[in-house]
C-alpha cells in the first residue's frame, strides 16, 4: 500500500481543477442534449434562456478551474505554474466574476443618454466575459507546451 507522501495542497489541486472541468464538460453536454432535442421556437426565449443558463454553468466551471490551479504548490509535487501562468490563470478567475457583476450595475446604472452605445457596450461585455476562460486555456496551453518541451530535453 502507498503511503500519502504527497501534501494535501496536490490533492485539493487536483480535485478542486478536475471539479472544474467536471462542471465544464457536463455543462456543455447538457446544452448539446437539451438544445438539440428542443422543439424550435418563434420568439426564440427558450433557447435563449438555454444559452444563458448553461452559459453561465461553463463560466462557472472556469472559475472553478482557475482557481484550482492557482492553488499553490511547493516542491516537485501537484502543478506548479510560471507567474506568467499564474497572472493568466488569475485574469481567468476574475474577469467572468467581474463580468457577471458588471450586467446588473450597468443595466442599473448606464444613464438613457448611452442608448445608442448599449450595442457596443453589451459586445464589450461579451468579449471580456469571454476572455477569462480564453486566459485559462493558454495559461494551461503555456503549461503544457513547458512540460512538452522539458520532456524533450
Amino acid at each position: 500500500m502507498r503511503s500519502l507522501s504527497r501534501p494535501v495542497s496536490v490533492y485539493l489541486q487536483g480535485g478542486v481543477a478536475a471539479l472544474g472541468a467536471i462542471v465544464i464538460l457536463v455543462s456543455l453536454a447538457g446544452f448539446g442534449i437539451i438544445f438539440s432535442s428542443m422543439p424550435p421556437s418563434e420568439s426564440g426565449f427558450a433557447e435563449g434562456l438555454a444559452i444563458l443558463l448553461f452559459g453561465l454553468y461553463v463560466l462557472a466551471g472556469f472559475v472553478i478551474l482557475a482557481g484550482g490551479l492557482l492553488i499553490p504548490q511547493r516542491d516537485a509535487h501537484g502543478i506548479a505554474f510560471t507567474s506568467q501562468q499564474r497572472t493568466l490563470l488569475t485574469y481567468g478567475l476574475l474577469a467572468p466574476i467581474v463580468g457577471v457583476a458588471l450586467v446588473p450595475l450597468g443595466a442599473m446604472f448606464v444613464p438613457p443618454a448611452l442608448d445608442p452605445l448599449r450595442p457596443v457596450l453589451v459586445v464589450g461585455l461579451g468579449v471580456f466575459l469571454c476572455s477569462g476562460p480564453l486566459a485559462t486555456l493558454v495559461a494551461i496551453g503555456l503549461k503544457l507546451r513547458d512540460s512538452r518541451h522539458n520532456e524533450t530535453t
